[in-house]
């Protein structure tokens, strides 16, 4: 007996006082004695299902049953749920609500939200073109739209989407770029104008690798050892390792540790103003000190 039909069973059971013989058999289209050999091997399996002759007889389970006495075990139904519960959390698909209600009342457990999730910023709205791009993803039909690199050029791009990606606090999606015939991946917040075609795609065998314009080879590391403000601590400590932060006193924290020796980290400093000190190491204190200067000359006639 296939074992999807022993859970469509059971649940019309929990759902029923009694069910007949005859209902069943034709709810999935099999006959009465399929259904009578499918409650002797539940039965077998540990559901407690009896049957009772006559008018008003049929198929019942025991009314203090749950599934999970006889298919699953405790750690087992709490990993499902909260499987869900992950799912619904990031909003894939509203239905999740109703499925994680049945699963609840199936397994007699309390359904308790553990986790929310919500990938839009204090300042704006959340992940562009999301919904589209799983439509697309799950139907497999090919996208268009215009793509802006990190060099600030666009490119019409055609695509097959595969998946969508969250790294790094960004949204990607990974496709086959018809146009390169080679797999790519795009980071959302440079997509404009996206289209989902009528056009639909087989699946393609190797699985789509990133594109390597968008993971680079691992950057110099540095020690950095610098001064801050104490009165910015709500974004040194929002920002940098707990252990690589000490108060230096009640008015300055010093960062020390090892970081990449990014634009990132060039940005971040600056953005810091006259709140940061640099301590070490001495070259990179010079490179701020160049950018510094010509920004000042910016703003000289």
């Amino acid at each position: 007996m296939p074992i999807n039909r022993i859970f469509d069973i059971t649940y019309m059971l929990l759902n029923h006082e009694h069910v007949t013989a005859k209902v069943l058999s034709e709810k999935f289209n099999v006959s009465v004695r399929t259904i009578y050999r499918d409650i002797d091997r539940m039965s077998q399996a540990g559901i407690p299902v009896y049957t009772e002759r006559g008018k008003g007889g049929g198929i019942s389970l025991l009314s203090d049953f749950v599934l999970s006495k006889a298919l699953l075990n405790t750690e087992e139904r709490k990993n499902i749920l909260q499987a869900l519960q992950t799912i619904h959390a990031v909003n894939v698909d509203p239905t999740n609500e109703e499925i994680l209600a049945k699963l609840s009342a199936l397994f007699g457990i309390q359904d308790e939200p553990w986790l929310a999730i919500d990938f839009s910023t204090w300042y704006g709205p959340s992940v562009p073109d999301y919904e589209h791009l799983k439509t697309a993803i799950l139907s497999r039909k090919v996208v268009t739209f215009n793509y802006h690199n990190a060099k600030g050029e666009t490119s019409f791009r055609e695509v097959e989407p595969t998946q969508l990606v969250f790294k790094g606090m960004s949204w990607y999606l990974k496709a086959h770029c018809l146009g390169k015939q080679a797999s790519r991946m795009f980071k959302l917040s440079r997509i404009s104008q996206l289209d989902i075609t009528a056009q639909h795609f087989t699946k393609r065998q190797p699985e789509v690798q990133a594109d390597k314009s968008h993971q680079p080879q691992a950057p110099e590391m540095i020690h950095l050892k610098m001064l801050v403000s104490s009165q910015l601590g709500y974004r040194i400590y929002d920002d940098f390792p707990i252990d690589a932060i000490q108060k230096d006193s009640d008015k300055e924290l010093l960062v020390e540790g090892d970081f990449p020796k990014t634009d990132w980290l060039y940005s971040y400093i600056l953005s810091l103003g006259s709140a940061v000190k640099i301590l070490a190491p001495i070259d990179l204190k010079q490179e701020l000190s160049t950018i510094i200067k010509k920004m000042e000359e910016n703003y000289h006639e």
